[in-house]
């Protein structure tokens, strides 16, 4: 019984929240809900992909199905100097990190910001490529300081050599 019990809870949806979108599905409030929803989203991925172009040294294509941004930072990385602060590091912890990790712990040690690095979420073929993915799962008011974080931290060149100076954080 208990490999039942794990394969169901585990492995698949409860029936109990099955059957919770089943009632959000059929139920006339459903449709309304669903679509204030998806105008909630949109407009939060438009908020941050509108804030993060504006930023330089970034790029953002504006996603059509997701809770997730991803944009190319890779000139923010050639701005601050993390580039070439990325080369000077001995090759046992280039192999652990990349440019864009260092941009994210940039991020979220020196400005608050919480985001993944490109080899969080997939490496095969991607070690050139400089992107983050945030969320936008949040509220507004977060969104738009996290995005005025991002743009301070894209101008913090000064900022970026004490933090890899430091030494520490580095993936």
């Amino acid at each position: 019984m208990q490999i039942g019990i794990n394969i169901n809870y585990f492995c698949c949806t409860a029936a109990y929240n099955q059957e919770g979108v089943r009632l959000g599905l059929e139920s006339p409030e459903g449709p309304v809900a669903i679509k204030k929803m998806v105008e909630i989203f949109q407009m939060r991925r438009d908020l941050v992909v509108e804030g993060l172009n504006a930023i330089p040294g970034i790029r953002c294509l504006k996603p059509k199905g997701t809770f997730y941004v991803f944009p190319n930072v890779g000139g923010v990385c050639r701005n601050l100097g993390i580039m070439e602060a990325f080369e000077t590091l001995p090759e046992e912890i280039r192999r652990k990190t990349s440019p864009s990790t260092l941009l994210q712990m940039f991020l979220l040690f020196v400005h608050g910001v919480a985001t993944l690095d490109r080899k969080s979420f997939g490496r095969i073929g991607a070690e050139p490529f400089h992107y983050l993915r945030l969320s936008i799962a949040t509220g507004t008011e977060e969104l738009k300081k996290g995005v005025e974080r991002i743009a301070a931290a894209a101008a913090d060149r000064e900022g970026f050599r004490r933090f890899f100076a430091a030494g520490e954080h580095f993936f």
